[in-house]
């Protein structure tokens, strides 16, 4: 016991002149990375003086119960090691502390008395050593210790759960939000789900990575990855992207432990991300048949009141199977076997998803296809959901010609076909469905004068025109809709974009400016690009404000090369499909970089042979690249283009090097361009050399970069 003692006083000196050197020099600590994981061990110790603490309170109490000398030393046991765990304990604390997303009022409370109590145990190891018939010393440090532990713990978890979190207090933002027409769908449908899943990380008292989500400014300014959605993009959109992570992945939001988004939450966020994240929009400016207004409409539905179905439940593999970051599968009510099936992002639409659904067709009761590249010939498809009540079908791609395939659908209630080219003869087959109560067909071809004989003619059914804005009243527009599924393009496949409106004007840029409202390129027609081009584009029509800008990234390659050899091989985790992965005309998605579209290297630089058959004049090359730069994905540091009749006679033709981030930005996909030579070239050598070190400012400084190649082209 004895040398217990002395090895325990050793080191509570040592630990406790170390925290005082911390503290006066802690604005000039640079915390090792080696060093944070012993600074996340802090939660898992602190409990650890806190239990040992009370123990001992608990014993000095009760003393007199106890017999012998064996007491006092045993005591003396227990009291030194509270006081090396409580030292542990803040030294770990101030390692944790250099970790950004606290408030430094409250962090340094919890740090003070954290630190404050250590020295008090420390005191009372000395004491109890010295002289322990000085009782009223001994007490003192023992009650004063007592009471630092409360307020210590009351800050700790003040950083942890939020402010007032011991003594919760009832506040007036917490009443009940009245909602109106008036009522912005942020606050009615977004900022709840946002106050229930994210509010505890990422609030005045606890902003982790630099977010704070407790005010509109704040998520408008977005954190250290920067912004945390994109307007009218979903796919590119942080907050949408880390949803749907797999819940063990690191960056999956909320952490694994937290209550986590469902299914239907996610849909809504990426609904109203898509629809432009409008923070200010009225719940009166959503047409009747807009999702966004479906999902509020609902809301959380009672089970008494939910409809009966006497068909089975889809098992859960069966619903894991089907969910995917671009189609959401989920119950529409608790416990409830019936499922509703929504479609995200366009471009990434295929035939194929739908037929899918075959697996739940009799589960099948609403399916939510807005915006999708719906053709006639999928509704065939659609009629064997034989359940289906309702289905959106908005801005589709349909002409109506094939309407009559869903009189297999006795179910349907509810029929969405704005947007569309449906004409009033084609829905003439619908008259004869039995539930069919309501019709949304605002913007399409249909003349007032058809939709009144319409409607005598269908008494039963609703033939609904949506929301009319009134000639004051002043909207934002949607921005304008890519019909172009792939981002490579070829002479027969321009870029189009449309507008679900009437009336609206889009204008675009080519070179990377911000397309205003009077002065930018009026888009007429598609648009043939002749090589690597970013186009940005808006939405504008007089009494309406303009919509926000949307930006993609087109590729076009002339020439192909006959073969492909990698003479680095990529990192194990990302080999893609091997060297065919750089001509295969696959784009990678900035969202996902485990995509066998991409190579990924770090050990190694990239470096690739490009033969063709014959001498060809190539005049240009682009090289296709990933970029997230809080994934460790930066820009090659280095680009060689070398070229020859064959590849024993390969001169370099240029060396570029690509300009480095200074701070975060949100994952894109970029290109380097390389203007050659004039000449014809048998073989095209191309090397790119990852970062060797990360700067400073980034969390990884030091470590080396990833580079991210999905295809190269040649015009």
């Amino acid at each position: 016991m004895p040398r217990f003692q002395n090895l325990t006083s050793y080191l509570l000196l040592a630990i406790h002149a170390l925290l005082v050197f911390l503290l006066v020099f802690q604005d000039k600590v640079i915390l090792p990375a080696w060093l944070q994981p012993v600074g996340r061990m802090h939660p898992m110790l602190l409990h650890l003086p806190i239990g040992l603490l009370i123990l001992a309170g608990m014993l000095w109490v009760f003393r007199k119960e106890f017999e012998g000398v064996n007491f006092n030393k045993l005591f003396g046991f227990i009291l030194s090691f509270t006081a090396l765990t409580a030292a542990l304990t803040a030294l770990m604390g101030f390692f944790l502390s250099r970790e950004e997303g606290y408030t430094a009022d409250l962090l340094n409370w919890h740090k003070y008395t954290g630190i404050g109590l250590s020295f008090l145990t420390y005191g009372l190891v000395l004491v109890h050593q010295q002289a322990v018939e000085r009782n009223l010393i001994f007490n003192t440090f023992l009650a004063f210790s007592g009471v630092i532990l409360a307020v210590t713990g009351h800050f700790g978890a003040s950083l942890t759960h939020g402010e007032n979190y011991l003594f919760p207090v009832k506040e007036r933002e917490n009443a009940p939000l009245i909602i109106t027409e008036d009522t912005p769908v942020f606050e009615a449908a977004v900022q709840p789900i946002l106050k229930a899943k994210c509010f505890q990380c990422h609030n005045e008292q606890k902003t982790k990575g630099e977010l704070l989500m407790t005010t509109v400014a704040g998520l408008l300014k977005g954190g250290k990855n920067g912004p945390i959605w994109v307007a009218g993009n979903a796919l590119n959109s942080h907050i949408i992207q880390r949803a749907n992570l797999p819940l063990d992945d690191k960056k999956h939001m909320p952490p694994k432990g937290k209550a986590q988004l469902t299914p239907q939450e996610i849909s809504l966020l990426t609904a109203w991300v898509q629809s432009g994240a409008d923070v200010k929009k009225p719940l009166k400016a959503l047409a009747a048949n807009d999702p966004l207004k479906a999902f509020l409409e609902k809301g959380e539905r009672k089970t008494e009141n939910a409809a009966v179905y006497n068909f089975a439940p889809a098992s859960e593999s069966t619903l894991e199977k089907l969910n995917n970051p671009f189609r959401v599968v989920f119950p529409i009510a608790h416990n409830s076997p019936a499922l509703q099936a929504d479609f995200f992002v366009r471009q990434m639409y295929k035939s194929e998803q739908l037929g899918e659904l075959s697996d739940i067709k009799k589960q099948l009761v609403v399916l939510n296809l807005s915006n999708m590249p719906i053709k006639d010939e999928d509704l065939a498809t659609i009629a064997q959901f034989e359940n289906l009540e309702k289905l959106n079908l908005n801005n589709s791609e349909i002409t109506g010609a094939t309407l009559s395939k869903f009189q297999t659908l006795t179910k349907l209630q509810s029929l969405s076909l704005s947007g569309t080219k449906v004409t009033a003869t084609s829905l003439q087959s619908l008259g004869t469905m039995p539930n069919l109560t309501e019709v949304f067909v605002w913007n399409t071809p249909i003349l007032e004068k058809e939709l009144a004989e319409l409607k005598k003619r269908h008494p039963k059914t609703v033939f609904e025109l949506g929301y009319v804005p009134k000639d004051s009243e002043r909207l934002k527009l949607n921005p304008p809709m890519l019909v172009n599924e792939k981002f490579v393009l070829t002479e027969q496949t321009p870029v189009t974009f449309k507008h679900p409106l009437k009336g609206v004007t889009i204008r675009y840029t080519l070179d990377g400016s911000v397309p205003d409202s009077t002065s930018s390129t009026v888009y007429q027609k598609p648009i043939t690009l002749s090589g690597y081009t970013v186009v940005k584009a808006r939405a504008t029509k007089e009494n309406w404000y303009v919509s926000d800008v949307v930006e993609y990234t087109f590729f076009k390659g002339t020439y192909r090369p006959s073969l492909v050899e990698l003479l680095n091989e990529p990192n194990p985790q990302y080999q893609g499909e091997g060297s065919n992965t750089l001509i295969n005309q696959k784009k990678g998605e900035a969202s996902d970089f485990k995509n066998p579209a991409w190579l990924g290297y770090r050990e190694k630089p990239f470096e690739a042979l490009f033969t063709f058959a014959q001498p060809t004049p190539v005049k240009s090359l682009t090289l296709s690249i990933g970029k997230n730069i809080g994934g460790f994905i930066f820009p090659p540091a280095s680009v060689e283009v070398w070229g020859g009749p064959d590849k024993m006679h390969l001169t370099l033709l240029q060396k570029i090097q690509p300009e480095q981030p200074t701070k975060d930005q949100s994952a894109r996909v970029e290109a380097i361009q390389s203007q050659l030579k004039e000449g014809n070239y048998s073989v095209i050598k191309l090397i790119a050399r990852p970062v060797a070190k990360l700067p400073a400012w980034h969390a990884g400084k030091g470590q080396p970069a990833w580079v991210f190649v999905d295809e190269v082209f040649f015009n």
